[in-house]
């Protein structure tokens, strides 16, 4: 409508085209949400990178840790047989010794060289 002065007449334009030019609210809101949730996400990757790194890391030591325990055993074994092959030896500490490999073997996976319980 052509109503009102000059004057009013276009400050009603430039405040229609401020509001047209603005976002929604609700858009707006969306659109900061959106943001803020895109960065939880990275620090959440980044966290979970570095978490996994961590884990490779310990299950690495873990099997080289399992791999000289079984070297130990092995070696401990091979002992007590050969104690157990020379004469004079004393029964009762073979005995204590065979009975300690055989705990240890209980607490050990039977797929790397463990007993059932």
């Amino acid at each position: 409508s052509e109503e009102g002065g000059v004057v009013s007449r276009n400050r009603a334009k430039n405040e229609l085209a401020q509001h047209l030019a603005e976002d929604p609210l609700p858009l707006r809101r969306a659109k900061i949400t959106m943001e803020a949730a895109v960065k939880k996400a990275d620090r959440t990757r980044a966290a979970a990178t570095a978490a996994r790194e961590a884990s490779e890391a310990a299950a690495a030591a873990a099997e080289a840790a399992t791999q000289e325990a079984l070297m130990k055993v092995a070696e401990a074994e091979a002992y007590l047989e050969e104690m157990k092959k020379k004469p004079g030896s004393a029964e009762g500490q073979m005995w204590w010794l065979e009975r300690r490999v055989i705990e240890a073997k209980k607490y050990m996976p039977t797929s790397k060289g463990g007993i059932a319980k």
